[in-house]
């Protein structure tokens, strides 16, 4: 992936659970910061698409698009309240949906740990309403 995107400027493992320590899981959900073109080539090389990767890419410092996996989201970062923690470790919210008993479809957060995977030379933070803390 990297090699047919040199644009990308860090790769986050995404989805672990707030304890969790970081694992070579078979299946995972990556979050790659780039750019909107970076993201148009990454949907358009089905080579690289695979089952067992989900791949999301910020586009924008902030605004996140589905490069390819089943879930096919997008969203943002600030609504996701993203700290970076550290330098290889954040913490977000995410929003899925409630699944107790009468929930009536209502979305809850539920609170993920991510792990920075690759960060190239100068990989840009998060801009906009987005903080690390």
């Amino acid at each position: 992936m990297l090699s047919e995107c040199l644009d990308i400027q860090a790769v986050w493992s995404i989805d672990h659970a707030p304890g969790e320590p970081w694992s070579d899981v078979p299946r995972c959900r990556l979050l790659a910061f780039a750019s909107e073109t970076v993201l148009r080539r990454l949907q358009a090389c089905e080579h690289l698409h695979s089952s067992e990767i989900e791949l999301l890419v910020v586009v924008d410092g902030d605004a996140f698009a589905s490069a390819w996996g089943p879930a096919r989201c997008g969203g943002s970062l600030a609504r996701w309240a993203w700290r970076q923690t550290n330098g290889s470790e954040a913490f977000y919210d995410e929003p899925c949906w409630d699944e107790r008993e009468g929930a009536h479809g209502a979305v809850s957060r539920v609170r993920r740990k991510a792990f920075l995977v690759w960060q190239g030379d100068k990989s840009p933070q998060p801009r906009g309403r987005v903080y690390n803390g």
